[in-house]
Formats: structure tokens, sequence, C-alpha cells
């Protein structure tokens, strides 16, 4: 099925409106939608309102004058069009050198953290705090599953979600004076205003007062699990910046406060954002618990007495799904339980411990038992 064939007439309708085209309804006795916009007083743009064998060839048409009309690529139009019904995410990756490629598993966690920065901010709009113990909540995850990875766009490395603006109705406590708007909207807008205030606080030297305002809100926009998330984009090696931006749906007016084309996070606006997470961090979630993962890297050194103890870096699996590198210390009892999963194939292990927050490979403190599975 062609790119045209995606969307129906009303959404070509409604596209075109968005872009200052009216319709002209002395048409429609006819079957044809004729829009005309005052920008070009003699020029109109017709298709058919059912689709026809040739609806194909009139879309393109009406793409094509439109593009001729207004200087602009057919093509990109059509990839606008074909996401009318969606507010679009797009994460640009761009650093200093060769850029023809990223290390594979920097692109791999880029992906894992654009799904944890969705399910957190939906989090926050349905029950908002400055931290979430899981981010399992039901409303979340379904967002998260109607959302679409798109198909690479050019520049450096863009990655692109597509969120179907009116595929969920769900409740929130999270309101921008848009009470009738869908649930993926106000997650869009909400992911939008916190990044906002982020850049905001941290160019203006305002992150001490953003914190403290966050801590006092009844209803925080901005949690440490979006801050965890946020991090994660950001390589040490690649050193990277990174572009996001938001394309809003036709089907809805946009954002008017705070509707900036491009956020911008610059490379050592990280660390910041890494600071206000770690700020927003309850106490309770460094309380020791139990974790199932693998042995990835043994750092440890022989002692006096001939055996093995010392740092060794696991792959955790944490409740909400999601896998972490942690780095901890092992006495040479749990070295050799350590050492012995990671010569088996397949072998787990379970440990128990203060996970601390922070990048990865995060810190697994006050590790009490540590057992081959």
């Amino acid at each position: 099925m062609s790119d045209q064939h995606l969307v129906t007439p009303v959404d070509l309708r409604d596209f075109l409106k968005a872009r200052g085209w009216r319709l002209n309804r002395e048409a429609m006795p006819h079957r044809l939608y004729a829009m005309s916009n005052d920008q070009y007083p003699k020029r109109q743009l017709v298709f058919p309102m059912d689709i026809t064998p040739d609806y194909d060839d009139a879309v393109r048409g009406a793409l094509e004058k439109f593009a001729d009309i207004a200087s602009l690529k057919w093509q990109a139009l059509l990839a606008a069009l074909v996401t009318v019904r969606d507010d679009v995410l797009r994460f640009r990756v761009f650093f200093d050198g060769d850029d023809r490629s990223l290390p594979l598993s920097f692109a791999s966690s880029l992906v894992n953290s654009t799904e944890k920065l969705l399910k957190a901010t939906a989090c926050t709009v349905v029950l908002p705090r400055t931290s979430h113990p899981r981010l399992n909540l039901a409303e979340a995850s379904q967002f998260v599953d109607k959302a679409r990875f798109n198909q690479t766009e050019e520049g450096s490395f863009i990655l692109s979600v597509s969120c179907p603006v009116n595929s969920m109705d769900a409740q929130s406590r999270i309101e921008f004076n848009s009470g009738d708007a869908p649930f993926v909207r106000k997650v869009t807008v909400s992911l939008q205003r916190a990044l906002y205030e982020l850049v905001s606080a941290i160019e203006g030297d305002d992150l001490d007062t953003l914190v403290d305002e966050l801590k006092s809100s009844k209803a925080p926009i901005i949690s440490s699990n979006l801050c965890e998330a946020l991090v994660a984009m950001h390589d040490e090696q690649v050193d990277n910046a990174l572009d996001i931006s938001f394309d809003w749906s036709s089907l809805r007016e946009p954002p008017k406060a705070h509707n900036l084309p491009r956020l911008r996070f610059q490379r050592d606006y990280f660390s910041r954002v890494e600071e206000v997470g770690r700020e927003l961090t309850t106490q309770n979630r460094d309380e020791a618990d139990t974790f199932v993962g693998t042995v990835e890297r043994l750092e440890g050194e022989m002692g006096t007495d001939g055996r093995r103890s010392g740092p060794v870096v696991l792959a955790l699996l944490l409740p909400e799904g999601e896998t972490v590198r942690a780095r901890t210390v092992l006495d040479a009892d749990s070295y050799f339980r350590a050492d012995k999963a990671h010569m088996s194939a397949g072998a787990y292990v379970r440990v128990t411990g203060v996970l601390k927050q922070g990048r990865q490979p995060r810190l697994l403190t006050e590790t009490t038992s540590f057992e081959l599975l």
C-alpha cells in the first residue's frame, strides 16, 4: 500500500486546513474537496472525497501543487500527512567528529531511554510525583504500546516516534488549560513543558529554584525518572548533544505556551539534569532490594590468600522490566560464585543490596547476599 493510501480524504482536508487552506463547499455535491488559501488567491487544491481508483494520483497531485506554490518538497508534505493523526517526537543526536556510526550499545540505550522517557511522562500525567517507584501504571504501558517507531530521517541519527493523539482515553491530574485534550496530547505537552523547564533552568542558572518548586508542588511536572531517561540519552564516549522537537497532530490545536520548535540539550547540560534527578529521588528508592541478573565483567584482584575478590559489573533486571548495569564489590566467596556464573553460558545470579541512582554502571552497595541460580 502506498503512503498516499495511508491517509483518508478527511485527513488530507484537515492537514491542509491546519496549513491555512479553507474548504469551499460548492464542490462537495460533486464529491470533491476544493481548498483555497488567501495567500494564493488564484490557486485551488482539489481531490476526491472518496477513495477512488485514482485516489493516490489525486493526493500526489494535490501535494505536488501545494509544494510548488509554497516552494516545499512534496515528499516532506507527504511524510507530514502520513502522521496527521499523531503527535511526532524527534530526537536528533549530533556530535563532533565522525558521525557515520554510533556505538551499538548507545543506539540500543537511546531507544530504551525514549520508551522510559515516555513512560515517566505518562506516569506523571496520571499521578504527579517527583519520583515514581515503578513505571508500571497501565496508562503508561498502553501509551508506549500505541506509540510507533518511524522510519529514520535525513540528519545525524534522528529517532522519530509517533503518538496517535486519539488512541486512548484515560484520566489525568495534569491540566494545561486544555481539559478536553485527549490523554496522549496531555502526555506530549507535559513532556515538552518538562523539557522546556529543564533547559530554561539550566541556561538561567535557576536549578535550585526549579528543584524547590518541584518538591513543594502538588503536581510536579518533572520526575527523577524523566531525568534518568534523559541522562541516558548522552554517551560519555560519543559526547553528544541532543535536539528534541515536537510536531503536533492537525486534529488538535497546538499548545500556545512554550511551544518552541526545538529544545536543545548541549553536551554539558546532562550532568545538570542528573543533579536534578538525584535531588528529586526519594529516600525509599535507596532501600535494600533483591535483583536477578547476569555477571558482565570481573574486575577483582588476587589477595594474599590466593583468592580473588573485588568489583564486578552486573546486568540487573528491574521490576519494571528495565535492565541496568551496576557495579558492586564482592568478598572472596561471592566473587567465586560470580566467576562461575560469568564462565557459564546463560547463568543467572541473585543479589541483595542497595541500588543507587545515577549513571550506569550504577553502584550496588551494602550487598548482603550473592547466589548463583
